[in-house]
Parts: structure tokens; sequence; C-alpha cells
């Protein structure tokens, strides 16, 4: 069964081509009958002339016979000779002519006919002589006359049938261009006019993708370059917005840091003021214990300043073809030493996965969730890390699961925000940063978590691209 055509320029291409097919086969057939017609006339003229010939014959003949004067014979003998030669100049013409066996009648009628008249003027008062002649003469006349009714029939049956052909053409012809037109107003107009249609509620934010109205290859490419564009300012979009949202969020960083320092710049002042009074009294074990606690405050601002830092920093990703599971074991080798014994890190994750990322920033990202995955295991547990390939929507869904405490139900809504932590020590920085990390890669993050059962990270990203 031949394949319908998938793109609108290889269907127009076809209507083109069968309108021009219709139309030269159109002109063949009727130029075929006009020849046909053109041929069936020029012999009818001839039969014509015969027949007419014939009759000059007979009125001769009866001149002949009624005053028998030479000149009419001679006249007889003329047209005899006409009409012969109107057979032998045109047998061609003749042998085509299958059905009409009567013009080799008339050639031997003619013969016989000659052959009587010319005894009968050699007999001149032979009366029954006479009589054959004028019986062959009849007879010649009949067959001359026959021929001409049958020709004159079958030109008006050729102009009949060419007549009705080119009716039946014209009735076509509308057929075929009522019906291209409506091909081509399904085919075409009808698709863009949808395609039009899906662009006003996508302006008027209905929906968010352009889905092609047609198999086409053109709508097909038109509504992907359409989609591919949306996707891009959506993309750009969410950029500012995130970033239009971290300097809403470095405002409240500003002031939650101003907040956090205040507790180890007052620890710090308070050490540094029992050393001054009890500097001459305390021992060295005393002295380097409140050194150590002035150094852990440090520390502990110097975090909050460097994760402020980093957030406010606008960094331009240099994404790249990663390897996810050589990212995920890089990623555990690094943190090797700070992985209790009691906690077991299961990996499960195909070769052939990988995903465009800026290294460093992801390397962050899932350093991050996978130390709070092991901080909220008290005792023995195990952190599972796996991931899966969707070929639909071209995505990597990778899943960091523990079997920890869990997190309160009303914590779970403040989990990525900025300061928020459930451990009652460090800046609670480290999951809204990898939530804003996960965001500048185009994908997503969720969290679910069930209080004494543990909790789930599933963080969705783009697939490599071909």
């Amino acid at each position: 069964m031949p394949k319908f055509p998938s793109s609108i320029r290889q269907k127009i291409i076809l209507g083109y081509v069968l309108s021009i097919t219709v139309i030269i086969v159109g002109a063949i057939f009727t130029y075929s009958n006009l020849r046909i017609i053109e041929n069936k006339i020029i012999l009818g003229n001839i039969i014509s002339e015969l027949f007419e010939t014939t009759l000059e014959i007979r009125r001769f003949e009866k001149n002949y016979f009624l005053y028998k004067e030479d000149k009419d014979y001679l006249e007889i003998m003329q047209f005899i000779d006409k009409a012969k030669n109107l057979i032998t100049m045109n047998r061609e013409r003749f042998e085509g002519l299958v059905t009409m066996p009567s013009i080799y009648n008339l050639g031997n009628t003619l013969k016989e006919y000659r052959s009587l008249i010319e005894e009968k003027a050699l007999l001149q008062n032979d009366i029954i002589l006479e009589e054959r002649v004028r019986e062959k003469g009849r007879e010649l006349v009949t067959i001359a006359e026959n021929m001409s009714d049958i020709m004159r029939k079958r030109i008006q049956t050729l102009l009949f049938r060419l007549e009705r052909f080119i009716k039946i053409s014209i009735i076509f012809l509308t057929v075929i261009g009522v019906v291209s037109g409506y091909v081509v107003l399904r085919t075409i107009t009808h698709p863009l006019k949808l395609l039009e249609e899906s662009v006003k509620k996508i302006s008027g934010g209905q929906i968010k993708e352009l889905i092609p109205s047609s198999s086409d290859r053109e709508i097909v490419s038109l509504s992907e370059a359409f989609t591919r564009t949306l996707k891009q300012l959506d993309s750009e979009h969410k950029r500012f917005t995130v970033q239009s949202d971290k300097l809403a969020s470095l405002g409240t960083m500003v002031s939650g840091i101003a907040h956090q320092l205040n507790n180890p710049l007052s620890n710090i002042s308070t050490s540094c003021q029992i050393l001054i009074e009890e500097v001459e009294e305390s021992d060295v074990n005393t002295i380097k214990e409140i050194l150590q606690e002035i150094e852990g405050q440090v520390e502990r601002a110097k975090t909050m300043i460097y994760s402020l830092l980093e957030f406010s920093k606008k960094k331009e990703l240099k994404n790249e073809l990663l390897p996810l599971k050589d990212l995920i074991e890089e990623i555990i080798r690094l943190m090797r030493g700070d992985i209790p014994t009691r906690v077991e890190l299961i990996v499960n994750i195909p070769e052939d996965i990988y995903i465009i990322a800026d290294k460093q920033r992801i390397q962050q990202a899932f350093l991050n969730i996978i130390k709070n995955a092991i901080d909220a295991i008290p005792d023995e547990g195990k952190v599972f890390i796996s991931a899966k390939e969707y070929k639909d929507t071209k995505t990597v869904e990778i899943k960091i699961q523990d079997t920890g405490l869990g997190i309160e139900p009303e914590d779970s809504k403040k989990i990525f925000e900025p300061f928020f932590t459930t451990k009652g020590h460090g800046t609670g920085l480290g999951l809204f940063v990898t939530h804003e990390i996960i965001q500048e890669h185009g994908g997503a993050i969720t969290m679910d978590s069930v209080m004494g059962q543990g909790t789930t990270f599933t963080i969705k990203l783009p697939e490599k691209e071909f």
C-alpha cells in the first residue's frame, strides 16, 4: 500500500503531479479523438465524392440510353475512372475500415458496371443488356449511399463520444478541484489554524507546550522550534526569577547572618574576657581550651561568611558530560573519612547514565544531601543511592534514601529554606544551596520523609544530549 506523503511540500507536489497528469491524459485523449474525427471526416468526404460520382454515372447513363450520344458514353467512362482513382488513391484509408467491406464490393461492382457499359456500347439494341446495366448502376449507387450513411453515423458517434468525454472531464476536473481544495484545507490550512489557536492559548497561559496539530514534517518542525523557543524563554524567565529570589533571599540571609554571627562573636568576646582576666592564674590546658573554643567560633563564623559569599556569587556554569556513577563514587571517596562505620553506602547506578552539569557545583549538591542522609542515622543504618534514565522525558532521576529518623511533617515544608536545620548545629544553608544548584541546572529536587523509617531525596536532571 503506497505511503501517504508526510510533508506539506510533498502533498503539494503530489497534487500538482496528479493535476498535470489528469490534464495531460485528457489532452492526449481529446487530441487522439480529434485526429480520428479528422481522418473520418476526410474519409467521409472521399466517400461522399464517390457517392456523387456514382450519381453522375447514373445521370449520364440515362442520357446515353435515351439519346445514344457518344459524349454521354465518354462522360460515363470518365466518372468510372474517377471513381476507380478515388478508390485506388485512398486504398490505405479504406483498408483501415475493417468493418466496411462495402468498399471492396464497390470496386468489384464498378468493374462489372464498366464491362457491361462497354458491351452495351457494342450492342446498342440489346434491351436485356441495358436492363443489366441499369440494375448494376442501381447496385453501385446503393453501395456508395450505404457507405456514406455508415460513415456519417460513425462521425456522429465519435462526436457524441468526444462531447461526452469533455463533459465527464469537466465533471471529473471539478470533483478533483473540490477534493484537492478540501485536502489542502484539511492538511495545510486546518493544521496551521490549529497551530495559530495553540499559540493564542499559550499566550493566554492556558497551555505551556505547543503540540503538533499534524504529522506533516513542516508542522512538526515548526511546533518543535516554537516549543524549543518557549522552553528557552521559560528557562530564561526561571533564571531571572531565581536570581530575583536569590537577591530577596540574600537580604534574608544578611539579616540571618547578622543574628547568627552574634552568638559566635559573643562567645569569642566572652572567651577573650576570661582569658584576659585569668591568663596569669590559668594553666596551659585551660588557656588551650579557651583558645580552641575561640577557634571553633571563628570557624563557625567563617563558614557562615563563606556560604553567604558562595550564594551571592553569580557563576557561569561550566556544563560538561559527566558519567553519573563515577561522579557519585568520587564524592564518596572524598568524604570517606567522614562516613561512620555504622553507616553503609549502597550505590546502584548503571554505567551508561550521563548528565549535563557543572562538576564542582553538582558535586557540592550531592555532597550536601549525602552528608544530611548520614547525619540522619543515629545508630546503624544504610544510605541507598540509585538512578534511573527516562527516555521519553529525557531526564535522569537520582534517589538518595536513608534509613534514619525521618523529618517531622511541619519541618518538611521548610527543609529548603535558608538557616533552617533540624540538627541543632550547622548553618542551615546546605539544603538551601543544594536546591539552588539543582534549579540552576534546569532540574528539580523533592523530599519525602516518614518518621521512624527514613527520608528520600529525589533529584531530576536533564539527560545527556547527542
